[in-house]
């Protein structure tokens, strides 16, 4: 089923001239039951999102709109994914439709949840050191024994390489990552580990967060010399870190998540140019949306910088954005990816 999604997928694509977008991040809830210092999510009381949540059926359909456009992948976001308990039944059906799925969690979930996320393509779970003390610092709780515990569970239900672990990555926290690479190893897993950045979202903003300077020299050639030592292991993309020096988004790497990445919130609406700001939102069905005025209008100017989205350095939009921009930066992290290079 996968196989023959993907190539009629392709095909779609190849006959609009790669002018369709390939993959939606679905934020399922809002609401997070972590309270990392560097993200905004779990903040008590911040978001509750509940009341809007949209039935399943509507999130159903939806998926179908996917599928019949032709979009490849399909990433299950949040907040905490798992928050909401029909995640899993949405998991399933995008994959017995031959999508590609993933999910970043933060894992406090995924035993309870563990026949559901045996179907993801790629489980990404956030840990960001092994360091019990620090970990808890840095995620606001004393939770990694037990992330721990279900992960070793969850991995006795999927294949080697298909989970990865996603570390934030900053000076306090980079000399514990070889011993997390050791542990990726044991297990076959992957290793992500990505320059911690910060997050605009609804012009919330956080302590900044960021490396500057030296520091952000530090960490790449930290990073470098670990994949060297565990090939099989660590995956980043090499390039990210010019981005990240240049300071994100701008006329020179403009930001391709309104043509390439769909945003999907908990109540099925669509909104434009991204996850993290809204210009334009819509029910309606998802090839109107993109046939419409407002929608086309609002691509038209992603390869200007919108003055929110100066400083950007978010990893999802930066993937997206890197396969379009640059046919090299494509092949480099589709080798990445698959841990050839």
């Amino acid at each position: 089923m996968k196989y023959s999604y993907i190539a009629k997928s392709a095909a779609k694509h190849l006959w609009s001239g790669f002018k369709l977008p390939y993959m939606v991040m679905f934020e399922t809830t809002l609401m997070c039951n972590m309270f990392c210092e560097y993200c905004i999510f779990g903040e008590e009381g911040k978001f509750n999102d509940l009341q809007t949540r949209a039935t399943r059926d509507r999130i159903f359909k939806r998926i179908d709109e996917f599928c019949e456009m032709g979009i490849f992948a399909l990433s299950f976001s949040g907040g905490e994914p798992l928050l909401n308990p029909s995640t899993c039944d949405y998991i399933a059906y995008a994959a017995d439709k031959g999508m590609w799925t993933s999910m970043p969690t933060n894992g406090l979930l995924i035993k309870k949840y563990a026949e559901g996320v045996a179907r993801l393509d790629m489980l990404e779970v956030s840990i960001d050191s092994l360091n019990a003390q620090r970990f808890a610092k840095r995620r606001g709780l004393n939770g990694l024994s037990r992330i721990l515990e279900n992960l070793d569970y969850v991995l006795t239900k999927r294949q080697p390489f298909t989970t990865q672990i996603n570390a934030a990555v900053n000076l306090e926290n980079l000399h514990d990552l070889p011993e997390l690479a050791e542990f990726c190893r044991q297990r076959r897993l992957v290793l992500h580990p990505e320059a911690v950045h910060n997050v605009m979202r609804a012009a919330e903003l956080l302590p900044d967060a960021e490396l500057h300077g030296r520091d952000l020299d530090t960490v790449e050639i930290f990073l470098r010399e670990l994949r060297r030592a565990y090939p099989q292991n660590v995956r980043f993309y090499t390039h990210y870190y010019d981005f990240y020096r240049q300071g994100g988004f701008g006329p020179k790497f403009p930001c391709r998540h309104p043509s390439k990445l769909i945003s999907m919130k908990p109540d099925g609406s669509i909104h434009l140019p991204c996850a993290f700001a809204t210009l334009h939102k819509s029910q309606a069905p998802l090839r109107e949306i993109f046939a419409s005025e407002e929608a086309r209008k609002i691509m038209a100017q992603e390869a200007t910088l919108w003055d929110f989205c100066n400083g950007c350095k978010i990893g999802c939009p930066y993937e997206v954005s890197a396969f379009t921009n640059s046919p090299m930066l494509a092949l480099e992290s589709g080798l990445n990816f698959l841990r050839l290079l």
